[in-house]
Order: structure tokens, then sequence, then C-alpha cells
């Protein structure tokens, strides 16, 4: 039987956490010859979202703060044919985690796209849509590779795939820095449409400050590639899709 590993990222989630975890499809999964395990990586939260994990049967594991931390530590320590990554404020259809592992029977990474789905009243604001529109924007002319969603937090990946990733991010970076890293290795990357869902309390992700930080990230992150091997090292992009 091939195993799954649904990997949730927190900071104090204790409003939501629950609730992702009861929504991944456990059984679906295993109707499909899929075992499933989900494992919290906490980020030293201070409120009760690990107790919470724990009476949901999730495996905590504990973290330095920072998101690209949390994810870097989910990586090196768990083992699983397929990994899903999805965010503990319950915003994301972890619900689709079924469909996610169907297209990664073709594929190497799976995007979950706020962009080419539904976002809820509430979810994001007019500054954070543009700003992901602009990011995804420039991730594409940095980069080459077609994407519409790139700061998502709903992704897919085949074990062998996340073998191949050199993350280097440690805070929200992370996402963009995992796109960096497909491109790189030249990895088959396909996108589903989602509906993204309003949070429980505030964003812990600053709309201008951390938009910013990002964009600096895609930019050095390419003129340290080209520095350091030259445009014609990175892998084609006709195996996007």
């Amino acid at each position: 039987m091939e195993t799954v590993a649904v990997v949730i990222p927190t900071l104090n989630e204790e409003r939501s956490i629950g609730t992702v975890i009861d929504s991944v499809p456990v059984v679906d999964l295993l109707k499909n010859g899929l075992e499933t395990a989900v494992y919290v990586i906490d980020g030293q939260s201070t409120d009760t979202t690990r107790e919470i994990a724990v009476e949901k049967g999730a495996t905590i594991i504990l973290a330095k703060p920072g998101k690209g931390s949390a994810i870097q530590m989910a990586f090196n320590s768990i083992t699983a044919d397929y990994t899903i990554m999805v965010d503990g404020d319950d915003t994301y259809p972890i619900e689709m985690a079924t469909e996610m592992v169907r297209l990664l029977h073709t594929h190497d990474v799976v995007i979950g796209s706020r962009l080419k789905g539904t976002i809820e009243p509430g979810a994001m604001t007019r500054l954070n849509v543009v700003g992901n529109v602009l990011l995804s924007l420039l991730a594409r002319a940095l980069f080459g590779a077609h994407i519409s969603d790139v700061c998502t937090g709903f992704l897919g990946y085949r074990s062998d795939a996340i073998r191949r990733l050199d993350l280097a991010a440690r805070g929200f970076e992370i996402e963009v820095d995992m796109f960096i890293e497909c491109v790189r290795n030249g990895l088959r990357i396909t996108e589903i449409p989602i509906t993204y869902r309003a949070r429980a309390d505030q964003p812990k992700l600053s709309s201008l400050r951390d938009g910013v930080k990002i964009g600096l990230f895609l930019w050095k992150r390419r003129l340290r590639l080209d520095e350091a091997t030259g445009l014609g090292n990175l892998k084609k992009t006709e195996r996007f899709g």
C-alpha cells in the first residue's frame, strides 16, 4: 500500500487545526489504496494547537519558528510516497487531497491555485490578490515557467521530487523557494483550481512587508543562479502542465 503524508505547518492555530485534521480525507484515500498519516509541524505555538492536534491523532514535530524552517524539518524527517502540504488555518480544501494524489501519478508536483479557482468573500483583500498576481508574474518572468499562484500554501509532491529540492528559505518565502527548485530541477508541475476560504483569525503574513521580501527573494535567487551556472542550466519548462 502506498503512503500519503499530510504536512501541516502551524503557529498558534488552535481555532482551526482540529477542523483541518478532521477534513483530511483518510477514508477516501484508503479506498484508493493509500495509507495516510497527518503531521503537524509546529513552530513553538503558545496556545493549545499541539494538544488539539494530538487529540485528533496527528503526530507532532517541533520546529524552529518560521514556516520555511517547519517545511524543511518535515521534508527532512518524513518519508512517504506522496506528501501534501497544507496550511493549518483552514483556508485550503485539504479534502481535495485524493485528487492531488491522482494527479501526482503523472506529475511530480501539484499546486492548488487560488487564482485559478474561487476566493471566498473576506478570504483575501484586494491588495493581497494584486500582490499574489504580481509575484506570480514576476516568478514566471524570472524563471520561465507558467504558474498562476506562486504563493499558495497547498501543494503536493512525489517523494522523489522532494529529495531534489535544495531549500534555503526560513520564513514565508518558502513557497517561492520550492517553486524555484522545482523549475531548476525540471520537475513536471501542474495546477488544480481550488476554493480559498476566509480564516478564523488574523493572518500572520503582512501583505506589503512580506510581499516585498518574497519579491526580493525571487530576484536574488535569479541573480545567484545566473552568477553560479548561467541561464542555460535551468531545465526546459515544456514539462509544465
